[in-house]
């Protein structure tokens, strides 16, 4: 009956695409209760991200920093992260997912109300060290989502949790991004000042951590099972004696190193490259930004589907390979129409593989090693982007913007060649074990 249903959808491609869109809603609706807080709590901070992202660099360039400043802001705190990433993972497994997510949120939200409101560079470089989006506090807020998402979902809805999540983030920070390029002109009415001023920069990053600080409502409604806490003491989890998955976590750290450094070169960059190279306005970037948002969005709703005709692994590398013309298109271009075009492009490409990554690395580790590979692949890619900013902040201060986004394709190709010569066979083997466990079951 099975195969003969097979054929007929495979004759029928009408048939065929009608159910992958049921199937794909019906996914959506079994969602747990646990899993559509978490989604929530993601739309609320991830308005709070996109205004953020807009304005906290051109509100650094507004108080007088240069590019290299910004690039030893994220240098400090990618490296203080991303060495903090790993603890975070077990830490996240001995205090639970819940008091994981609460405490990077809450503490991050202080932090950055602290960022608003002070110029001194010293304390800039010290809060951004513990606090924000990338510090300390945020560190254990990022290692915890994964593990949640896969404990708080069935196999057969996980990978459209993930997806789901990331669009979720994404579309929320389109509206964030909105908001970030055109509430300081609003403000500047209101207030009598000029429209790219400090204090129209500093009113509107409030907003931003404001809706930070409301995401911990979802959040702290969430009820969690009795935590099975791990009975190894923290000095057997973190000597790595514990760990099993070695070699596979290894693969994993060097291609997010490598994809991490590349990124780090351009992306935290990019609202400083539309405003210095291409004299692009705070409502041009904004509207940008958030374009970039509702495309990814797009990309990442049709992930599983794509997910599930070519595999995993080739349809992460098949969006990231696709993404390295795009970066050469931003790099050449000395039109903000052209470069704005690329930007969209390679965003869509590289961002619609983050959730099937994120979700195959889940998957591919043991279960009780799932929030220390999280941490891992987190510390994997946070340094590397942090000295990859640092790279690009003095290259740009010295008036060198395009050189950042050749290095970039270089690394982005080696990182995405290298995760399918490592993970292509690996994925086969599982898919055939899950196979073979299925035809036990219904024995």
């Amino acid at each position: 009956m099975r195969l003969g249903e097979s054929e007929d959808m495979s004759k029928n491609p009408e048939i065929s695409q009608h159910s992958i869109i049921r199937n794909y809603f019906h996914r959506i609706g079994t969602f747990s209760r646990n899993a559509r807080l978490f989604l929530l709590a993601t739309v609320l901070w991830g308005f709070a991200f996109g205004i953020w992202m807009v304005l906290f660099n051109l509100y650094l360039l507004d108080l007088g920093f240069r590019e290299d400043f910004i690039g030893y802001m994220l240098l400090l705190g990618g490296l203080v992260a991303g060495l903090a990433a790993f603890p975070a993972g077990v830490i996240c497994d001995k205090i639970g997912r819940k008091k994981s997510l609460l405490t990077g949120v809450a503490v991050g939200s202080i932090f950055n109300a602290i960022l608003v409101f002070t110029s001194n560079p010293i304390l800039l470089l010290t809060v951004n060290l513990f606090g924000g989006f990338g510090g300390l506090a945020g560190i254990l807020f990022w290692v915890a989502q994964a593990p949640f998402m896969m404990e708080n979902s069935r196999s057969e809805e996980r990978t459209h949790l993930f997806s789901i999540n990331w669009a979720a983030f994404l579309l929320s920070s389109m509206a964030g991004s909105f908001a970030g390029g055109f509430l300081p002109g609003v403000f500047s009415s209101l207030l009598g000042v000029g429209n790219e001023s400090v204090m129209a920069y500093r009113v509107t990053l409030t907003v931003s951590v404001v809706f930070l600080f409301l995401a911990l409502l979802p959040y702290y409604a969430i009820k969690e099972k009795p935590y099975q806490k791990n009975s190894e003491t923290m000095a057997r989890r973190l000597s790595l004696k514990a760990i099993q998955s070695r070699a596979v976590i290894g693969k994993l750290v060097l291609t997010t190193g490598l994809k991490g450094f590349g990124a780090g070169l351009i992306v935290s960059f990019f609202n400083v490259f539309f405003k210095n190279k291409l004299q692009a306005t705070p409502e041009q970037i904004g509207v940008l930004f958030a374009l970039g948002d509702v495309m990814t969005a797009v990309g990442t709703v049709l992930a599983p589907i794509i997910s599930s005709r070519l595999g995993k692994v080739r349809a992460v590398v098949s969006a990231e390979l696709s993404s390295i013309p795009f970066i050469f298109g931003i790099a050449v271009s000395s039109n903000f129409g052209f470069a704005g075009v690329s930007y969209l492009a390679r965003g869509a490409l590289m961002n619609m593989a983050f959730p099937i990554e994120s979700n195959f690395a889940m998957e591919v580790v043991q279960t009780e090693e799932r929030a220390t590979t999280s941490g891992f692949t987190t510390m994997a890619d946070r340094i590397p982007r942090a000295v990859g900013s640092s790279t690009a902040g003095q290259m740009m201060t010295q008036g060198n913007y395009v050189l950042p986004y050749m290095i970039t394709s270089v690394l982005y190709f080696l990182g995405s060649t290298l995760f399918l010569t490592f993970f292509r066979k690996a994925e086969k083997v599982r898919v055939s074990k899950a196979a073979s466990l299925e035809v036990k079951e219904g024995e």
